[in-house]
């Protein structure tokens, strides 16, 4: 089930974002997803319009949108491999016309995961924070 989150799920949120972004990241260091749990919690997805997957009464993933950019989309690693990551997303896509967003190279796994939902590479830039290069991502509804 797919809904609009709401304050008590943010440190549901939270952990799903930085168990999967360590496990997802291994070139970034795990203290830096450590240093960012606050931003995250008192700025970043309280700025964001965010979903949830709920599964047995549990937020299982997240998706978090400012306009048209996904500014994140993540599972808990544990339920990874199980659609609902490719189902958040293509909610979004009934929710707007075109998406962008902009994933870690060397995470190889996420980038064939947006290209078989249909995002292409559309330009590459250093992320600021990590020194990792991202690569640009858009979606449009033809």
């Amino acid at each position: 089930m797919i809904r609009s989150y709401g304050k008590n799920d943010l440190e549901a949120m939270v952990k799903i974002w930085y168990e999967a972004s360590v496990t997802a990241h291994s070139f970034v260091p795990a203290s830096f997803w450590a240093s960012q749990k606050n931003a995250m919690k008192e700025t970043y997805l309280p700025l964001a319009e965010n979903f949830i997957f709920e599964e047995h009464g549990q937020p299982a993933g997240f998706i978090s949108l400012v306009g048209e950019k996904v500014c994140a989309l993540f599972v808990a690693p544990e339920m990874q491999g199980r659609g609902i990551g490719r189902t958040l997303l293509e909610y979004a896509k009934t929710l707007k016309g075109r998406l962008c967003l902009k994933v870690y190279r060397e995470n190889e796994r996420a980038l064939h995961f947006y290209e078989k939902c249909g995002f292409v590479a559309a330009g590459e830039e250093i992320d600021e924070y990590t020194g990792c290069m991202q690569v640009l991502m858009e979606w449009e509804r033809i």
